[in-house]
Formats: C-alpha cells, sequence, structure tokens
C-alpha cells in the first residue's frame, strides 16, 4: 500500500468504509424503498426535513428556519431545532429522483462512509507525523477510524437521531486545525473555518465540542513550554496561530449563529428533555447496551443491567445509552500508550476528562446514584499515584501505600455511620461545567461527551496497530500491514450492533388522496409526528410541529383547549360552554380547518370532535381515524 498513489488510496478508503458501513447498518441498503431506518418519531421528523428543505430553497424560496405548513395559522420557528441543514439540504438533489425514505436512508449511511473516510484523514496524519511509514500509517488509521464511526454512540444514535449521526465534521476540524497548528498554511486555515461551519450545520451541540476540544488543546499545548497566564502567551506562534483559528471559525459561523442568537430571548421552551442530565453509568463503559449485538449473549445480570440503565435511567432513550467502549479496545489504548504516542499523556487525558464529563452530575456506580466513601478513598488514591509532579518526592512512595491499604480495608470492611452503612453522593465536574459553558443548562446531554473519550480512544488505537505492524514487520513489510489491519477487527467485532431496525412505513389510505387534491385554502387538524410526516404527500398545512424546542410564542397557542384536546386527551372532558365551542368550531372555520386526522382513537376524543366541533368520521382503519369539518 505504500506504494499507491495518494490518489487512488483515497477511493480505497472510502470503498472500505462504503463495505463495512453496509455491514454494520445492515438491512438498510436492502430495504431503501418502502422501509425506514430506526423508525422513531425523530426519523418522521427527518424525513419531513428532506422535503421541508427542497420546499424552502427550490420549489417555493423562502427562509428555511420558519415554516407556514406546520403549527397552522401560527406557523413554526426551526432556528433552535435539530434541522441539520448539512444533511437535510441534500433532499434538494435527491427528492427529484427517488421516494423520501430512500432519500433520508442513503443520507444515513453516507454519514457512516464519510465518518470513517475523515477519521481517518486525522489519524493517517498523525501516525505519519509521527514518523510510521505510509502504507502501515494508512492501514493503521484504518483502525483507529473503525473505533470512532462504528462507536456504540453512532450505530445506537443512527436509530433516530441525523444530526447526532453526522460526526463526520469533527475529525475532518481536527484534522485542518492541527494541521494549521503544526505548519500555519494558509488552505489549512480556511479548511478550520469551512470544517467547523459544516461542524455547525449538522448538529449546533458539535461545535461547542470542537470549541471545547480545541480550547484544551491548546492550553495544554501552552503549558509544555510555559505558564498560560504570562506575558510569553502572547508572544507564542501556538497561541497566535490558535487565536487565528479561532477568529476564522468564529467569522465562518456567524451567518447562522445570529439568527440563533436573535431568537434566544425568550428562551424557547424545551419540552423534549430540557435540563435532563442523562449520564454514564461507570458499568455502561464497559457492559454492552441494549442495542449492542452482544447484550443477549451477557450474563442476566448484564442484561438487567443494561435495560435498567434505559429504564430508570434514559427515560427509554435506549439510544442515550450506547456508550460501551469495549474490552479489548481499552487495552489496545493502553498498549499504544506503553510504546509511546506523540502527546500522548494529552490524548489520554481528554479521553478520560470527557468521560467524567459524561457521567453527568453525580457518580453512578451499578445504577446507583450513592457510593461508599471507599470511592473517593480510592480516586485520591490513584490520583496522589499516578501525578507526575509528586513521583520522586520521598514521602511519595509512602503515602500511596498508606492510601491504598486504607482504600483496601474501607472495601472489605463496610464504613458505617450510626450503626449503618455509609452511602454518600459524590458530585462530578459536570453539574458545574452546564452552568458555566452556554447553551448546556439548557438542554445538553452529559452522556453524549463520550463521542469525544471514543475520539481519543480512536487516536490511541491507530497508534496501537501501527505499533503491532512495526513490529510484525520484522518479518516482511506485508506482515506488519496485515498486522495492522487485523486490528480494526477488534472493534468491529465489540462494536457491533443489532440489525438495524428497518421498520415499513404505513400505506396511506385514499383518504389522503382526498385532502391532496382538494382546492385551497384547506388545512388538517392532527394528533402526531406522523401527521407532520404525511404533509409530505397531500402538502397541506398541518397544527401539529415535532419541534426540539418550542418557542414561546407557539406555546401560547397549543394551550388553547382545541388544541390540548386534539393533539392529546386534556380538554376532552368536562363542560363546555356554548360559547366555548362556537369559538372552537369559528377556529376551525376560519383557519380552513377541514380535516382531523388523528392516529390514536379514543371514545372521549370521538365525543368531543362530533359533539362539540361538528365533525364527521369519513374514514377509519387501524392506522389512522379522520374527521371531516363542514
Amino acid at each position: 500500500m505504500s506504494s499507491l498513489p495518494r490518489r487512488v488510496l483515497h477511493p480505497l478508503v472510502l470503498l472500505a468504509f462504503s463495505l463495512l458501513s453496509a455491514f454494520h447498518t445492515w438491512p438498510l441498503l436492502s430495504k431503501l424503498k418502502g422501509h425506514v431506518a430506526g423508525g422513531r418519531e425523530d426519523v418522521l421528523m427527518n424525513m419531513w426535513h428532506l422535503w421541508w428543505m427542497r420546499q424552502a430553497t427550490w420549489v417555493e424560496p423562502q427562509n428555511p428556519f420558519f415554516t407556514p405548513l406546520l403549527h397552522w395559522p401560527l406557523g413554526a420557528e426551526l432556528y433552535w431545532h435539530t434541522l441539520s441543514p448539512a444533511k437535510t439540504l441534500w433532499g434538494v438533489v435527491l427528492l427529484p429522483f427517488m421516494r423520501v425514505e430512500t432519500a433520508y436512508n442513503l443520507v444515513l449511511f453516507g454519514t457512516f462512509v464519510l465518518t470513517g473516510y475523515t477519521a481517518w484523514l486525522l489519524l493517517d496524519y498523525l501516525l505519519t507525523r509521527a514518523g510510521f511509514e505510509p502504507g502501515l500509517a494508512a492501514v493503521a488509521a484504518l483502525a483507529g477510524a473503525c473505533v470512532f464511526n462504528f462507536s456504540r454512540y453512532h450505530l445506537s444514535h443512527s436509530i433516530a437521531h441525523l444530526n447526532l449521526s453526522a460526526l463526520e465534521g469533527i475529525p475532518l476540524y481536527l484534522f485542518f486545525f492541527l494541521r494549521w497548528l503544526d505548519e500555519g498554511k494558509r488552505r489549512w486555515l480556511v479548511g478550520v473555518a469551512l470544517a467547523a461551519l459544516y461542524t455547525l450545520l449538522c448538529d449546533y451541540y458539535y461545535l461547542l465540542y470542537i470549541a471545547l476540544f480545541s480550547f484544551l488543546w491548546v492550553v495544554a499545548e501552552r503549558w509544555r513550554r510555559g505558564p498560560l497566564l504570562s506575558l510569553d502567551t502572547l508572544k507564542d506562534p501556538g497561541m497566535r496561530r490558535a487565536g487565528l483559528a479561532a477568529l476564522a471559525a468564529g467569522l465562518a459561523c456567524v451567518p447562522p449563529v445570529v439568527p440563533l442568537l436573535l431568537h434566544a430571548f425568550p428562551a424557547p421552551l424545551a419540552i423534549h428533555h430540557g435540563d435532563s442530565d442523562y449520564f454514564t453509568d461507570l458499568y455502561a463503559f464497559f457492559l454492552p447496551d441494549t442495542l449492542s449485538g452482544w447484550v443477549e449473549s451477557m450474563p442476566a445480570w448484564a442484561q438487567e443491567f443494561s435495560g435498567g440503565l434505559v429504564r430508570g435511567k434514559m427515560s427509554s432513550n435506549a439510544e442515550e445509552a450506547g456508550t460501551f467502549l469495549g474490552w479489548l479496545t481499552p487495552l489496545l489504548a493502553v498498549f499504544a500508550l506503553w510504546r509511546g504516542v506523540p502527546e500522548g499523556r494529552r490524548w489520554a487525558g481528554l479521553g478520560l476528562g470527557f468521560a467524567v464529563l459524561s457521567m453527568g452530575t453525580v457518580l453512578n456506580i451499578g445504577l446507583s446514584d450513592r457510593v461508599s466513601p471507599a470511592v473517593l478513598l480510592l480516586a485520591v488514591t490513584l490520583v496522589v499515584g499516578w501525578a507526575p509532579a509528586w513521583r520522586g518526592r520521598s514521602w511519595h512512595r509512602d503515602v500511596v501505600v498508606l492510601l491504598g491499604l486504607c482504600t483496601l480495608l474501607s472495601s472489605l470492611t463496610p464504613l458505617t455511620s450510626f450503626d449503618q452503612p455509609l452511602l454518600v453522593q459524590v458530585p462530578m465536574p459536570y453539574v458545574v461545567f452546564k452552568h458555566v459553558v452556554p447553551l448546556f443548562s439548557r438542554g445538553g446531554m452529559p452522556v453524549r461527551f463520550e463521542l469525544l473519550t471514543t475520539l481519543a480512544l480512536s487516536v490511541l488505537v491507530a497508534f496501537a496497530a501501527a505499533h503491532l505492524g512495526r513490529l510484525a514487520s520484522q518479518r516482511g513489510a506485508a506482515a506488519g500491514l496485515v498486522v495492522a489491519l487485523a486490528v480494526a477487527l477488534v472493534p468491529n467485532v465489540e462494536y457491533l450492533g443489532k440489525p438495524l431496525p428497518m421498520p415499513e412505513l404505513p400505506k396511506l389510505p385514499p383518504i389522503f388522496d382526498e385532502i391532496r387534491f382538494a382546492p385551497m385554502p384547506a388545512a388538517v387538524f392532527t394528533d402526531n409526528v406522523l401527521g407532520q410526516w404525511e404533509q409530505i404527500y397531500h402538502q397541506k398545512p398541518v397544527s401539529f410541529a415535532r419541534l426540539s424546542r418550542l418557542p414561546v410564542r407557539e406555546a401560547a397557542m397549543l394551550e388553547q383547549r382545541i388544541f390540548r384536546a386534539l393533539e392529546g386527551l386534556n380538554g376532552v372532558v368536562g363542560r363546555v360552554s356554548d360559547e366555548e365551542r362556537e369559538e372552537m368550531r369559528r377556529f376551525l372555520k376560519d383557519n380552513h380547518f377541514r380535516w382531523y386526522v388523528t392516529h390514536y382513537n379514543h371514545p372521549m376524543r370521538h365525543r368531543f370532535v362530533v359533539e362539540e366541533l361538528g365533525g364527521e368520521l369519513a374514514y377509519q382503519d387501524g392506522y389512522v381515524t379522520v374527521y371531516r369539518f363542514p
């Protein structure tokens, strides 16, 4: 491979990740039409995003961040929402040639191919910079890229979150950022700016992730040469380059950020998650999640743990529990640190630091947030024992041994208070972090920081593959490449998920043809994100909107009794005065609501629609119930 020209190597890497992505997402490519990956309500919303971006940018050009077709008659703001323009703009290109679910499936599949490729670019550069032979570096980078690309985080979120599946911008940004710091060439600075913008247009929080990662990297680099708070910092060429990178990225991101800031007050309501503080349990780093292909092979207690983590801690969001780092994969990282990795302590420190942040506000071990103080003693022992600044001191060994004995004894004999085992909550750094770093107190989820732990792990595994390949190359260059490539099997096996769920989409009954071909003005009252997805077919305004955060201006409208009754069941019971009945019927008539499409039929709701709103049953089957309004 070392003799292959780069123009051939890059297509081969793309082909390799296309094949591996097909394997990990199977049966996605076999069910592109009529089925959709994941099938969750977020997926239905994301299909609507593809359709809407084509409508707003091509069919009837308008502001894509505001749609008059949802939350009719008010319209819905899509600023603080997971619209993910970098992904959904593909609807403009794809939808003229295929169905919307096919387009969505292909865009999702593309996130795996692109993430593998951009992670490979970053790792290949780091290995080449470290002095490994180009061929060996290229193969070892494949192993590391598999860690990041096919991580449990990526595979788990692929069932629901297109924006969070779009990871490719993160390693691409770091590729340009590190090359800019190393070489100072203008093209890398341009790459930093464009990659930061692309990452922002995939997911807003990912921009904060790369900003935080960059800041910590630069601080660590400055500490290597001297204190941060000194006049020399201003003269440091590395710090100047970092400042220019921040400026370039900031300027590139101004256009999408300004509308966000303009619509930040009053603060949108986080109706789905809010300050949820989803976290990683310590065990969850080392036990497969419920979506893993290995979960059913685990002992019963481990399966119960994985299920309990979702039921009790993640509010049934199984994708948020995808934090398994593997068994052999972390050992490969330890091997790499032992053999030597440039900035190895920095990568390891960042990975561990983000793992700690991912554990949320308090320490959780085995689904319990109350632990023995022995855990604190163990942490202190490890810190004192590892701290480089204290090694070699006359007291260091004695103190470490004493702390170790105290830890051992406290773990063998439970610590008690008033004859009861003493259990305490251990606060974690995230409880402060979320109030210091902007936006994380408005719905940021600590569990997702495990993604950056996986990124650091991928770097270390790439170096492990390169070191093992170099050892094997003593028997021949081909042997080294084979061994480095074999390392890639480890994460591909450990991170294997269950077959990607590909549920069949509902077949719309003929009543939707009536809605589609009805003359305007006409609108549909509906109760579910399915009604938003159905709009792709009938193209009439609907009352419902699946939004990440609900603007205050729209919340007031949804508090009306008619919305509470027809979207939920709140308001369907209780006396309806003649005046209120007339007001609700006038609202329907004035805003041209001609149908009510419900996906949850209930006798009380039926009575409310017929008796209070004057609707008549037009169609009913196991999927949908449709009423007409006069």
